[in-house]
């Protein structure tokens, strides 16, 4: 059963992480406003055609990185849950949570980072879509505890129903 002790932490670190989330929000659309206007106010429309191979591999880079991070974070996000369901604290699941969310945000920011670097280096638009694909994954990320804490709420449920029905 939840005390109100755990009620209390438990909202507290959505607090947090829901600030987090918020920051990273307007973080990435800082960093691409900064990009997209100030570093490049005329980006031609040209083609894949670089004078050095290093842009190129930056190019590829981001979206290869893009690619990967979206669903290793999905698939990274349902392990940590599961692992979640076993213990038995809520102060630890909230924990846990909490290093998820901050791990899965990283690699959404390395991500980002990538594709307006090679936005910048390339002079392309073509890297801001993936830029847009990585914002959009942020936004559907938004943290719920409750949401993480799911399984392991329902096993309870279960049980005080097992415990009521033995007791009638």
């Amino acid at each position: 059963m939840q005390t109100s002790e755990n009620l209390k932490f438990i909202k507290e670190k959505n607090k947090i992480n829901i600030f987090i989330w918020l920051f990273l929000l307007f973080e990435l659309a800082a960093f691409f406003a900064f990009f997209f206007l100030y570093l490049l106010p005329e980006v031609p429309g040209k083609m894949l055609q670089s004078e050095n191979d290093f842009n190129i591999m930056i190019l590829y880079f981001s979206y290869i990185s893009v690619i990967a991070v979206v669903p290793f974070t999905y698939k990274y996000y349902d392990t940590k849950k599961k692992q979640a369901a076993n213990l038995n604290n809520f102060k630890k699941i909230a924990d846990k949570y909490f290093l998820t969310i901050i791990i899965i945000y990283s690699l959404f920011e390395f991500a980002a980072l990538m594709t307006l670097i090679a936005f910048y280096v390339n002079e392309m638009y073509e890297p801001l879509y993936m830029f847009g694909i990585i914002y959009v994954a942020v936004l559907l990320n938004k943290p719920s505890l409750k949401r993480f804490m799911q399984i392991k709420m329902k096993e309870d449920d279960k049980h005080v129903i097992n415990l009521k029905n033995k007791t009638d």
